[in-house]
């Protein structure tokens, strides 16, 4: 078998650029803001004249059918090897570290300051959202409001499963699940010192109902009828249908999502809630329940402070956090984050490969990982990856051709050359944490019947020849004249995609597909418009399949020319598959009854592979040990350290100073 890569330069962005950027690396060390000299010992091997050598060479001949042994003298100048060591003495200036100061600001030191760079990939180099605050804006950013200001009624940890009360303590559905009952936490306030109240639950629950230009407006308006405060304690919420899954689905923070409740006594005096950017410095805007408040915001940052009136001190449900002041960095490239890793200038990073992350904590032995530094490094995030198509465009309409295509691509070559042992090959796009195996094991039989991760090119031949396609002079498959071509989209940079395009697209172009790859700006917008023929992109799934299932749902199916409904950014529609869904929804996520329904859809899913499952997504994220201890980790779970997401604020609450 041919040795993979040997005919595009395609492997090299893979293979090459991380090595190369690990050596660069290796020059950026130094944790120490001062000029200093570095005595560096240079070892030399070089080649230098010998002696003249004489050889004798026996020689055994075959002649006549005899043996015949004859004898050879040899004279030969022999090379000898010498080792020189050079001692080198240079001087490298350390670049200082800026203070960060804020206009009428105490000074708060760096041992209890908290800095992340890189917000899950967006806005690279600079925030565009400077003075968006609004939660409910498809424009604002994940730096800081949701995380420091905000809190969630239940968080959801996605690594064990626990669910965590939080501005509400319990709920109660009603019989038939028509309706549900939620109790709020007493003694909340709002950062301007207004209570916290039932009254603000149901404000925001209706003011999503009335405007659909919000975000969850549409998850909102599927299942909600109203919302009415029994009392300042008290919220019911009325279902157009049986929603036992209200509670997870709209009022929980897990991830990158969970609905953020908003001020009644601000939002309510606005004429348009979609253009308001809830930002207003003199007022003390924007203002929100969590333990910090904002201070500076810039293109370059954004500042955070810890309030001493936050409520949960206040009232002894929590001590305050530890952190003092918070501040998020725009995404930036993985050099850049690594050298500020190096000189302890950051505490976290999103994120880096693992090459990458090698090579910081080489350099600084404080950078720590999920995994304490050994394989496999990070956290398992809930966003499997796959291969992804517009299945409205032929000819990846056709089950058999998106088949060929999975049997062309070895999930194995992908982790190993692509992310150098980073991931793991999953045969369904479910992420393998506790409350998940179970679907995953439920599964093996119709894994042996279609066999996801299976690599097979005599499979790919048999499927595009049922589909009616032959190779052509140069080795790729063609019907009625036309090749199947596909360029692969996805992240400019992102570590747990990125390295996987081109891998896969020349493991396609092997197997007969005339596949290219490319990493633009605009890849969201080329996605949802429906413009990208095949893209590398994730699946949602934390607690059981629903969510990922109901990403493949007839109602979100759009047409050529109109945008995605997010999640179906497929375009798949099979209506048994949906209905399978629907009766899912309608029962709680532990009832006996879902697990038939999942198989039931879940065959009907492999025999039409609307998509093609590539790896788990192993987020590497460098933590840094010198100014915070007690990091989310493997042995510490208490929550991941996705600092990104809606529960990171458990993250900062949870860390302790190292000095």
């Amino acid at each position: 078998m041919k040795a993979l890569f040997n005919r595009q330069p395609y492997w090299l962005f893979a293979v090459l650029i991380l090595p190369i950027v690990a050596v660069v690396l290796a020059a950026c060390g130094g944790d120490e803001v001062v000029e200093k000299i570095v005595v560096q010992t240079v070892v030399v091997e070089k080649q230098v004249p010998g002696e003249k050598v004489v050889e004798t060479v026996i020689v055994e001949k075959q002649v006549a059918g005899e043996k015949v042994v004859e004898t050879v003298i040899v004279e030969k100048q022999v090379e000898k090897k010498v080792v020189e060591t050079v001692i080198v003495e240079k001087v490298l200036v350390a670049t200082p570290t800026p203070k960060v100061t804020v206009a009428g600001r105490a000074e708060v030191p760096r041992n209890r300051t908290m800095i992340m760079a890189g917000l899950g990939g967006e806005h690279p180099g600079a925030f565009t959202d400077v003075e968006n605050f609004n939660p409910h804006s498809p424009g604002i950013s994940r730096s800081g409001f949701y995380q420091a200001a905000t809190e969630g009624l239940w968080y959801y940890n996605m690594l064990t499963g626990e669910v965590i009360p939080w501005l509400a303590t319990d709920f109660e559905y009603a019989s038939g699940f028509e309706s549900v009952t939620v109790k709020i936490r007493p003694g909340i306030e709002w950062s301007d010192g207004v209570p916290f109240t039932a009254n603000d639950v149901a404000f925001t629950l209706n003011m999503l109902l009335e405007n659909d230009k919000l975000n969850r407006s549409g998850d909102v308006n599927l299942w909600t009828e109203s919302a009415v405060a029994i009392d300042d304690q008290t919220v019911k919420v009325t279902f157009t249908q049986p929603a036992p899954r209200y509670v997870w689905d709209i009022l929980t923070f897990r991830a990158d999502v969970g609905v953020p409740m908003s001020p009644k006594h601000i939002f309510e005096g606005v004429d348009d809630p979609s253009t308001f950017n809830n930002y207003d410095p003199d007022k003390g805007w924007p203002i929100g329940t969590g333990p910090y408040e904002l201070v500076s915001t810039t293109v370059e940052r954004k500042i955070w402070d810890r309030r001493a009136d936050w409520w949960a001190a206040k009232t002894g449900f929590h001590a305050l956090p530890k952190v003092e002041r918070l501040i998020f960095l725009p995404g930036m490239n993985e050099i850049t984050m690594a050298q500020l890793l190096i000189t302890n200038e950051i505490d976290m990073a999103f994120s880096l490969s693992v090459p990458n992350f090698l090579a910081v904590r080489g350099q600084n032995e404080k950078i720590t990982s999920h995994h304490r530094g050994e394989p496999p490094y990070g956290y398992e995030d809930w966003w499997p990856s796959g291969l992804s198509f517009n299945v409205l465009r032929p000819p990846f309409d056709d089950p058999d051709v998106r088949w060929a295509m999975s049997y062309s691509i070895d999930r194995d070559q992908v982790v190993k050359f692509g992310f150098q042992g980073g991931q793991v090959p999953l045969p369904i796009p479910i992420p393998r944490y506790p409350t998940m195996q179970k679907y995953i094991d439920a599964a093996a039989d119709l894994l042996e019947k279609y066999p996801t991760l299976e690599a097979n090119p005599d499979k790919v031949a048999e499927r595009m020849t049922k589909a009616g396609y032959a190779r052509d002079k140069d080795d790729f498959w063609v019907k009625d004249g036309k090749r199947v071509e596909i360029e692969i989209v996805t992240f400019p940079q992102h570590p747990s995609t990125t390295a996987a395009a081109p891998v896969v697209t020349e493991q396609l172009r092997r197997n007969g597909f005339d596949a290219t790859f490319s990493l633009p700006a605009d890849f969201v917008e080329r996605i949802f418009s429906g413009d990208a023929t095949g893209f590398i992109w994730g699946h949602a799934s934390m607690r059981d399949p629903v969510q990922f299932l109901d990403g493949y749902h007839c109602r979100l199916q759009r047409p050529i020319g109109e945008p995605a409904a997010y999640p179906n950014i497929y375009r798949w529609c099979n209506e048994e598959f949906s209905d399978l869904v629907d009766l899912m929804k309608s029962l709680p996520v532990d009832d006996p009854g879902v697990m038939p329904l999942y198989l039931q859809a879940m065959e009907i899913y492999f025999r039409e592979l609307p998509d093609l499952t590539l790896t788990s997504i192993i987020i590497t994220l460098p933590m840094n040990e010198t100014f915070w201890t007690n990091w989310p980790s493997a042995d510490n779970q208490y929550i991941h350290e996705g600092f990104w997401h809606r529960t990171a604020l458990l993250l900062f609450l949870g860390l302790e100073p190292a000095q």
